[in-house]
This record gives C-alpha cells, structure tokens and sequence, in this order.
C-alpha cells in the first residue's frame, strides 16, 4: 500500500506546487492539503494520513504550535518540511513531536522514496516486496 500523505503548508504557491510534484508519484497518495492546522483537523479524520509533511516555518511564526497541535489530534507522525534546519530548530520540533524531517531542496523522486522510509520506519507501512 501506497503511503497516505497530508501536507500542511500556509504558503499558497509552495503547496499548489508540491501538491502537483506529489500527485504525480504513484507511490503515495496525497490524502489532503491544508493551509493550517485548523483547515488539516478537519481533514484528519476521513484522511487517515500515513504522515503528515508539515512547513513548519510558516504558520505565523507558530510552526512549532503547529507540530504540537497535529501530534495531539493525530497519531500519524509529523514530518517537518523545510527550506533550512539548524539543530536548534530540530532540537526545538522534535521536542514538539516531530518525527523526522526533509529538507524541501530534494528532488521529485527522492522526496517520494524518503516519504516511503519514513512511512515505514515509523510503522505506518509495511516495506514493499522485493
């Protein structure tokens, strides 16, 4: 099975664009789009995201109340997706429940394979057969 993916992105232009960059991989399944936290609860439920790709630079300086806020209304793990990261900021949302993270640089299909893993490694997948 496909990973189910929710991304949530306050930036309007930067999610239009990777909604189309994930819509185009068959090997996951984009469940839903939001542009806040209050717009992805409502879709938490009938989604039932695998992961949820969080910007957390946006959300008006709030990025990581966003983190918080989507690890207590969801038991999918909360992957940060960002331009840049110190380990400040890592130190910061993981202490806010994400998961992991992906830095928005990465190519297309790299980015697919990386959603995969991390799917997987945090059990929310079975890894495909070889």
């Amino acid at each position: 099975m496909n990973p189910r993916v929710l991304l949530v992105d306050d930036h309007d232009d930067a999610r239009t664009t990777l909604v189309e960059r994930l819509r185009r991989d068959d090997g996951l399944e984009l469940v839903g789009a939001a542009a806040s936290v209050e717009e992805a609860a409502l879709l938490l439920s009938a989604a039932r995201p695998d992961i949820v790709l969080l910007d957390i630079h946006g959300h008006d300086g709030h990025g990581l109340d966003a983190c918080r806020a989507l690890r207590q209304l969801s038991d999918a793990p909360v992957v940060v997706f960002t331009s840049f990261l110190t380990g400040e900021l890592w130190s910061a949302a993981s202490a806010a429940g994400a998961a992991d993270y992906i830095l928005k640089h990465i190519d297309t299909d790299r980015l697919s394979r990386e959603i995969v893993r991390l799917a997987e490694r945090h059990g929310r997948r079975t890894p495909a057969a070889s």
